[in-house]
């Protein structure tokens, strides 16, 4: 084959000239050149080869087509054509054309294939629609290529153009489209499914396939979607691959973002997913479990699982029957009980009974010992006995009944327990019949006096609540539950005392016939216990002297004693119990009095004497020996043993004699302030004890010279209450009409006045008392005079603060003053020694701030100046923007002296610059100020860590510079701060 190749052509190829940059042109014109040349040699005679010479290999060049893809009419055009080309199908080259026009070339194609290729090419859109094949005759010069070192002109092999085809390969076979090799090697199968893909898809680019294209297939192909319009949909619910969206399709999810949530909570459809979020719940296996159980919610379900349920309906049933935990509602289901009052209520009263059973049986034994102490059966019945006492400790109403049944079998041994025991139980139950006949009688006159009061009352606004309580009480007194009448009769005691019913209740009451109280047999107790050093205290000494025991059990309610021995009322509330001592309002004053040292704020005396239940209610016991020794042995025995356990001590720290002395003495100040109070003839202030409420001042004027008094009437109109009443002034009519609603608990006025309500109060029908307290004129003067004596001292204290403040303040500011004038001395003399240095510095960056202000600066002082102050900067250059043109720049020197840098001791300079500006447009001036710090590393001409900051900004950012770069200053002395008065 003879190809004609121009002579330009082959004289730049063998010149290596050429029109535009040439990469690798060594190698192009080792190449392509040798090709050309070989063109070329088909139209110049040859001659024969020397004898015993091979003949040269020649390049089959009529076996190869050259691929020309586009044509442009200028160089740049063609070449900027033929790089984009670059990555799809590799290196390409321009050549001049005979008729002028520039031609892209993408390389050779051999040419049994050429034909196949070109239209393979053109049907995948590699190439475009025009692209032909060409012989190379008509090209006269290379203008332009891009082939590395060893690369070949065949396109067929060049990574690039393969990669490309894998691509398609690779992302047809993804999608079925493709069942062959992914080889990079086209042929009909690749065209084929490039043309399904297109009927499916629509055409990916333009006129050809470029890199951008082969991504959008690859990206079709990734995600997964059969045609466009499904890509549409999911993309529009926001589903980026055809998987996830078809799950979601499946699920019933309308978009990615609640198929996304759902599927990270482990749901796969959207009902469950929605049911499991209007319920709360935080994961796919919560819900199903939740849902086994029955449970709709997860509050629901997580309560039930914190319980210890997995189903809603025993969770429901247990929440139902009012227990707290799990394993007690299930004994209880087990035991046929369904809620927990009941349950409660059947095995506290199966324990109570146990209990008392048990009580009664180690009192008969302990008693039966005592009268017989040389028993032969000791050992078994102590044995039973300590047996029957952990089992008492417990619960469990079974293991008590057991023990108690053991300690009766070893107690029937005993010759003449049963009469004894039967004697026993005949005084208990003679003792709980009075008990319960005296309970029954008061509730008697509970109901009489409530309802009387009803009769007399029946618009008054406590109605509703008397009738309830007198319905209730109709009911209770038929009860045999001895707790259960004492309750009743405590429950209307609160509601009267709520309501301040009791006094007018009181006046309206019937006395009922109470049955007369059964005499204990006292020579049985003396007869059957022995003396010891710790029964002693009770059991000898004179009848009619008075014994305090406290409590000296760690469960006691409030006496406890710490490591030095000292007693204390932990809680502040003393409970008290008495037998056989009166108990008075003189009584309590003296008791509140004598127990506050050890904490007591609050005194909780019991109404009844001591019964044996108060053993362990109480902390102190006050017994009067005569009453004990003849009190029935339920209750002698029990604080005997007590005593023996060491559960009841002496009380040291009480000494009832003095106490006794000190109530005689109040009654005795009271009786006398009475005497006075009725002949009008008493000086001073005083005060009567009405019922609970405040304390109701009359003309108590300065409260100052009453407060002690006050306090101490406060005190005694406690009455047991947690707090001390307040403390109100008011006249004399408004404290009597306060008395009579309840709400004065004491009255504290004047001799006459006070005389004057206590009748009124008692022509009422109220019942007062005279408060053994008293404070008399002699006594108000001395309080008087302590009180100017204390205001007068005050007054001079205050006069003699304010003198010294105001001598430290002119002290203060004298020394701020030496400061400042010597600061002022330092500074002229630093200013005078570096004044050169300093100007300096500030005539090369004053003139370059004014210049970058009025745009004459260069562009190296432009640049310069914005690094070190971009934001200064910035605000010169929005200026003109908003119609702001500067007019006039000064700077004046703020600082000097000498930084720190890596080590090296350097110069630094702080400028103050102040810019007028004005706007045509508004016919106004404005002046901004602005701050200037920078280093000024003379060594290495270089300006460092510079600092902008305007002039008004909060806090002193330039001091804060200075001190970071430790500046030894040459300009300004900073003064030492002054103490401040």
């Amino acid at each position: 084959m003879r190809t004609v190749v121009g002579a330009g052509l082959l004289a730049w190829l063998v010149a290596g000239a050429a029109v535009l940059p040439v990469r690798a042109e060594g190698h192009f014109a080792g190449f392509i050149g040798a090709v050309l040349r070989e063109m070329a040699a088909e139209n110049e005679p040859r001659p024969a080869p020397r004898r015993g010479t091979a003949a040269r290999q020649r390049v089959p060049i009529s076996d190869k087509r050259w691929l020309v893809i586009a044509s442009r009419e200028g160089p740049e055009e063609a070449v900027a054509l033929a790089e984009s080309y670059g990555p799809t199908l590799g290196p390409t080259l321009v050549m001049l054309s005979r008729n002028g026009r520039y031609a892209v070339l993408a390389g050779t194609l051999a040419r049994d294939r050429a034909k196949i290729n070109l239209e393979t090419l053109k049907a995948i859109r590699l190439i475009p629609q025009d692209s032909f094949l060409s012989d190379g005759r008509n090209l006269e010069r290379v203008v332009w290529h891009a082939f590395p070192e060893n690369s070949s002109l065949d396109l067929m092999t060049r990574p690039a153009y393969r990669q490309s085809v894998r691509r398609l390969q690779a992302s047809f076979q993804r999608l079925g489209l493709y069942d062959g090799p992914v080889d990079g090697l086209i042929g009909l199968s690749t065209a084929d499914a490039f043309a399904r893909f297109e009927t499916r898809f629509g055409t990916p680019g333009g006129e050809r396939l470029d890199d951008d294209a082969l991504a959008r297939i690859e990206e079709t192909a990734v995600d997964g979607f059969g045609s466009p319009a499904e890509r549409m949909a999911a993309q529009a619910g926001g589903f980026a691959d055809a998987a996830s969206f078809g799950e979601a399709r499946a699920g019933g999810f309308p978009s990615a973002t609640s198929f996304n949530e759902a599927r990270s909570m482990g749901f796969r459809t959207r009902r469950d997913f929605d049911d499991a979020l209007a319920g709360g719940f935080r994961s796919s296996d919560e819900f199903v479990r939740a849902r086994a159980g029955g449970f709709q919610s997860a509050s629901a379900f997580s309560e039930a699982r914190r319980a210890g349920f997995d189903t809603a309906r025993e969770f429901a049933a247990f929440r139902a029957s009012g227990f707290r935990d799990a394993p007690a509602f299930r004994e209880a289901a087990r035991a046929g009980f369904g809620d927990e009052a009941s349950w409660r209520a059947a095995r506290a009263k199966a324990l109570k009974d146990a209990r008392e059973a048990a009580d009664a049986q180690l009192s008969d034994a302990d008693a039966f010992l005592r009268l017989n102490p040389t028993s032969p059966n000791l050992l078994q019945i102590a044995k039973a006995a300590a047996d029957l006492k952990g089992a008492s400790g417990t619960s469990d109403p079974d293991a008590v009944a057991a023990a108690t049944a053991r300690l009766g079998d070893a107690l029937a041994a005993e010759g003449g327990f049963a009469a004894f025991a039967a004697r026993r139980s005949a005084e208990r139950a003679a003792a709980e019949g009075a008990r319960r006949d005296e309970l029954r009688a008061a509730l008697d006159r509970d109901r009489a006096g409530l309802s009387a009061w009803i009769a007399a009352n029946l618009t008054a606004p406590a109605l509703p609540d008397v009738v309830a309580e007198l319905d209730r009480l109709g009911r209770d007194r038929n009860s045999a539950d001895i707790a259960a009448l004492d309750e009743a009769h405590r429950r209307v005691a609160a509601l009267l005392r709520e309501k301040g019913l009791e006094a007018q209740v009181e006046r309206l009451q019937r006395p009922a016939n109470e049955p007369a109280a059964v005499e204990p047999d006292a020579a049985v107790l003396a007869r059957a216990t022995v003396r010891t050093p710790l029964n002693a205290v009770l059991l000898d000494g004179a009848r009619d002297e008075v014994v305090v025991l406290y409590n000296a059990d760690p469960r006691a309610p409030s006496l406890s004693r710490n490591l030095r021995g000292d007693f204390s009322f932990r809680t502040g509330a003393a409970a008290l119990c008495t037998l056989g001592v009166d108990r008075t309002a003189a009584l309590r004053g003296a008791l509140e009095t004598a127990l506050a040292p050890s904490g007591a704020r609050t005194l909780n005396l019991a109404e009844a004497d001591c019964a044996s239940r108060d053993l362990a209610d109480r902390d102190l016991l006050i017994l009067e020996r005569g009453r004990f020794l003849d009190a029935p042995t339920a209750f002698a025995v029990p604080v005997l043993e007590a005593l023996e356990a060491g559960r009841l001590r002496p009380y040291p720290a009480l000494g009832f004699a003095d106490l006794r002395r000190r109530v005689e003495a109040d009654e005795a100040l009271a009786g006398e302030i009475e005497r006075d109070l009725t002949g009008r003839g008493r000086a001073g202030f005083g005060s009567v004890l009405a019922r609970r409420g405040a304390v109701c001042a009359v003309d108590a004027e300065p409260r100052a010279l009453h407060e002690p008094t006050l306090r101490e009437v406060a005190r005694m109109a406690r009455r047991g209450e947690s707090e001390e009443p307040r403390i109100r002034s008011m006249t004399a009519e408004d404290a009597f009409q306060a008395a009579r609603r309840g709400e004065c608990g004491a009255i504290y006025a004047e001799g006459p006045t006070l005389a004057s309500v206590r009748d009124a109060l008692r022509r009422e029908g109220e019942t007062v008392a005279v408060a053994p307290v008293w404070l008399a004129p002699a006594v108000i003067e001395q309080r008087r005079a302590a009180l100017a004596s204390a205001d007068a001292a005050q007054r001079a204290s205050a006069e003699a603060r304010r003198l010294a403040a105001d001598g430290e303040r002119a002290d203060a500011e004298r020394t701020r003053q030496r400061q400042a004038e010597t600061a002022q001395a330092r500074e002229r003399e630093l200013r005078a020694r570096h004044g050169t240095e300093a100007a300096t510095l500030l005539n090369r960056f004053a003139p370059l701030i004014e210049r970058f202000v009025r745009g004459d600066a260069t562009s190296a002082e432009r640049q310069h100046l914005a690094g070190l102050f971009p934001r200064f900067a910035s605000w010169r250059e929005g200026l003109a923007a908003d119609a702001w043109e500067p007019v006039e720049t000064s700077s004046i020197l703020v600082d000097y002296g000498m930084a720190r840098w890596e080590g090296r001791a350097v110069e630094a300079v702080a400028l103050e610059t102040r810019v007028r500006t004005r706007s045509r447009e508004r016919g106004a001036y404005a002046e901004h100020c602005f701050r200037f710090a920078v280093v000024a590393d003379g060594e290495f001409a270089m300006d460092r860590d510079a600092l902008e900051t305007d002039c008004d900004a909060t806090g002193d950012a330039l001091e804060t510079w200075s001190l970071g770069h430790d500046l030894a200053s040459r300009w300004r002395v900073r003064a030492e701060a002054a103490p401040t008065p």
